[in-house]
C-alpha cells in the first residue's frame, strides 16, 4: 500500500512536473506572442502615424493648390471683367470716331457747297461783264450818231441871226465843250470795254494780268481746280478713315474674342481641377 502511494506520488509528481513544464512552455510562448503582438502593434501604430502625417501633408498641399487655383480663378475673372470693360470702351471710342468722321464729312460737304456757290456767282458775274462789253459796242454806234449832232448843229442854230447876243455865244461854246467831254468819256469807256471784249482773242500774245475778264477766268479756273482737289482729298480721306475704322474694329473684335475664348477655357480647366477626385496627387 505504501509502495502504491509512493508510486502514485511519484507519478503525480512527474505528472505535475510535466504539467509545470508545459505551463512554463505555454507561458513562454504566450509571452513571446505578446511581445510579437506588441511589436507589431507598435509598428502598425508607427505606420498609421506616418500615413496620417503623409495624408495631412497631402491634404495641406491640396488645400494650398486649391487656394492658389481659387486665386488664379478670381484673377482670371477680374481680367475677363477688365477685358469686357475695355471692349465696351473701345466700342464707345469707335462710335465717337464714327461720329467725328460724319461731322467732318458734313463740314466737307458744306465747304464744297460754298465753293460751288462761289463758283456759280463768279460765272454769273463774268457773263454779266461779257454781256456789258457786248452792249457797250452797240451803244457806241448810237452815241456816235447822236452825240456829235449838237457839235455840228449847235453853231448853226447859235449863229442864225445877227441879233444873237454875246451870252448865247458863250452858252453855245460851253455846251460844245460839255458835249465834247462827254464824247471823250464815252470813247474812253468804249475803249475799255472793247479791250475787255477782245482780251480772250489775244491771250496768246498779250499779258492777261491787267485784264479783268482774264483775271476772273483765272479765278474761276483756280476755284474749279480747288473744288476738284477738295472733293478728291475729301473722298480719299473718307475712304482711308473708313478702311482704318473697319480694320481697327475687326482687329479689336478678333483679339477680344480670342482672349475671351482662352480665358473661358482656362477657367473651365481650373474649375474641373477643383472638383473632387481630379486634383493632382503629390
Amino acid at each position: 500500500m505504501a509502495s502504491w502511494f509512493g508510486g502514485l506520488s511519484s507519478g503525480i509528481g512527474q505528472s505535475l512536473g510535466q504539467v509545470g513544464g508545459s505551463l512554463s512552455s505555454i507561458t513562454g510562448q504566450i509571452s513571446n506572442f505578446t511581445k510579437d503582438m506588441l511589436l507589431e502593434g507598435a509598428e502598425e501604430v508607427g505606420d498609421v502615424n506616418t500615413e496620417l502625417q503623409v495624408s495631412n501633408s497631402k491634404l495641406r498641399d491640396i488645400e494650398n493648390v486649391q487656394t492658389m487655383q481659387r486665386s488664379e480663378n478670381e484673377r482670371l475673372r477680374k481680367l475677363c471683367t477688365e477685358l469686357e470693360e475695355k471692349h465696351e470702351t473701345a466700342e464707345l471710342q469707335v462710335k465717337q470716331q464714327s461720329l467725328d468722321f460724319r461731322n467732318r464729312l458734313q463740314q466737307k460737304e458744306v465747304e464744297v457747297s460754298h465753293l460751288k456757290a462761289k463758283l456759280n456767282a463768279l460765272q454769273e458775274q463774268m457773263q454779266k461783264m461779257q454781256a456789258s462789253a457786248q452792249l457797250a459796242g452797240v451803244t457806241l454806234q448810237t452815241i456816235n450818231t447822236s452825240s456829235f449832232m449838237p457839235t455840228s448843229q449847235t453853231p448853226v442854230s447859235a449863229f442864225q441871226g445877227d441879233d444873237m447876243d454875246f451870252g448865247d455865244v458863250i452858252w453855245s461854246q460851253q455846251e460844245i465843250n460839255r458835249l465834247s467831254s462827254e464824247v471823250s468819256r464815252l470813247e474812253s469807256e468804249l475803249a475799255h470795254w472793247k479791250q475787255i471784249a477782245q482780251a480772250p482773242k489775244s491771250q496768246g500774245t498779250q499779258k492777261t494780268d491787267t485784264n479783268e475778264i482774264c483775271v476772273l477766268q483765272n479765278v474761276i479756273k483756280e476755284l474749279k481746280q480747288k473744288l476738284s482737289h477738295e472733293i478728291d482729298e475729301h473722298q480719299h480721306e473718307l475712304s482711308v478713315l473708313q478702311d482704318a475704322h473697319r480694320q481697327k474694329l475687326t482687329e479689336i473684335t478678333r483679339r477680344h474674342r480670342e482672349e475671351l475664348g482662352e480665358y473661358e477655357e482656362r477657367i473651365e480647366e481650373l474649375e474641373e481641377q477643383l472638383q473632387p477626385g481630379i486634383l493632382p496627387h503629390h
